[in-house]
């Protein structure tokens, strides 16, 4: 099963960016591939009645999955998954390849234990792949941590959606250009995102973001003064009427419809982390009421 998640993510790599080119042909001191260097997670939610299982986990360091967690009062069968790092943080030439399926009618929670750190690196890259198989009926809410870029790291990562009839989704990023309390900022050599949606090979949503070290002459007409960027996407026909339930806050941000009303966009700046951590709760808070009728537990990391 290894073998056959990572052939299939390594395939859907071909789409790399070509800013990429030049990192691939160089040679880490630890090779990639390499024991340790592949991060493998390949899981399978099942529903039973009124509650999701998860029915299949299998995951090879440095990805690691604690157990599902079942705390909601509101949405008792809901499993809570993290996912967590026990290296501490990502560095040049790991490849990461996760593979998350819903079965029919199946619902899941995801996120992670602390913010993705990526590393300054002077050889290569590091990159993560996210194939997502949402089945009739299932709906996931995705909120990872932040993304923290230090000093010359360079990162690319991929999520692609393959959506079903009735499926729903909230998937959010946040962008964190350094360890910007420590006065680092904007030092990174490359930040590439790429969001996917479809569905019976049709494609639905194909957006990517690619922030570069050349970008910080020109933070003034990308970001303002603004220093953390989000984005979030919602997957469902019920979104578009309750974009203006969204509560932006001290964030600058809007929402927008994506084709065919399929969806919202929805992207914020803010020079408060806390204000992005606020409005990503509260994208998720209307989410959950719009599509289940219920409200948010307070989430809980360990």
């Amino acid at each position: 099963m290894t073998q056959e998640v990572v052939q299939d993510v390594i395939q859907d790599l071909t789409g790399l960016p070509s800013a990429f080119s030049d990192y691939e042909a160089e040679q880490t001191r630890l090779a990639v591939g390499s024991p340790g260097k592949n991060a493998v997670a390949d899981l399978t939610f099942t529903k039973f009645g009124d509650k999701t299982y998860l029915t299949d986990i299998y995951n090879e360091l440095p990805a690691k999955i604690l157990r599902e967690l079942y705390y909601d009062p509101y949405l008792p069968g809901l499993p809570y998954i993290l996912f967590m790092n026990p290296t501490g943080g990502i560095v040049q030439g790991d490849r990461y390849f996760y593979k998350i399926q819903l079965k029919e009618g199946a619902e899941a929670f995801i996120t992670d234990t602390t913010a993705t750190k990526v590393y300054k690196m002077d050889l290569n890259y590091a990159s993560k792949q996210v194939d997502v198989y949402l089945g009739k009926n299932s709906r996931l809410e995705f909120l990872p941590r932040e993304t923290m870029m230090f000093v010359d790291s360079r990162w690319h990562q991929r999520v692609t959606f393959h959506v079903s009839d009735g499926s729903k989704l909230l998937y959010s990023e946040i962008f964190c250009p350094g360890r910007v309390a420590r006065g680092e900022f904007w030092d990174f050599e490359i930040y590439s995102s790429k969001v996917v949606i479809e569905k019976d090979k049709k494609l639905i949503l194909n957006e990517s973001t690619t922030f570069t070290k050349q970008d910080k002459d020109l933070l003034d007409v990308i970001f303002g003064d603004n220093k953390f960027y989000l984005k979030a996407y919602w997957y469902s026909d019920k979104a578009v009427n309750t974009k203006k339930e969204i509560d932006f806050g001290n964030s600058y941000g809007g929402a927008t419809q994506m084709a065919n009303n399929r969806g919202l966009i929805i992207k914020a700046l803010s020079n408060d982390l806390n204000d992005l951590h606020k409005l990503q709760t509260d994208i998720w808070k209307v989410f959950r009421k719009a599509e289940t009728g219920m409200e948010i537990p307070q989430l809980r990391m360990y």
